[in-house]
């Protein structure tokens, strides 16, 4: 990896990067400022005219279609909607059924389903 110079003197390496350009500068060149670490005052100007534009945008929180649910919440969602599944099943035969006839009759009920699409 090629080692990055300052480009203000090029004999130096670089210690940091402009915040705002990207440019790579020495310890004696960069501004530590309160808004980073830059390479000159128009930098610096621009960095600070920037954050005073934006700095009344208050972003929006997005709408979820979904509401949050927790992992505990989703897995006990998930079991029960299997005890469901398998109630049904078990009550459409008309006796309780091994899992390997309930697995017989929910792939049944998927290619029913399927077909519809």
């Amino acid at each position: 990896m090629a080692v990055m110079t300052c480009i203000n003197h090029p004999t130096r390496q670089a210690s940091a990067r402009c915040k705002r350009c990207g440019r790579p500068i020495c310890s004696d060149c960069k501004l530590v400022s309160e808004v980073g670490v830059v390479c000159s005052e128009q930098c610096l100007d621009a960095i600070k005219s920037f954050q005073e534009r934006v700095k009344d945008d208050v972003p929006r929180r997005r709408r979820r279609w979904l509401p949050r649910i927790g992992a505990w919440r989703g897995l006990l969602a998930i079991v029960v909607l299997a005890a469901v599944a398998y109630g049904l099943a078990c009550w459409r035969e008309g006796e309780l059924l091994a899992p390997d006839d309930f697995l017989s009759v929910l792939s049944s009920w998927g290619r029913t389903i399927t077909t519809l699409f």
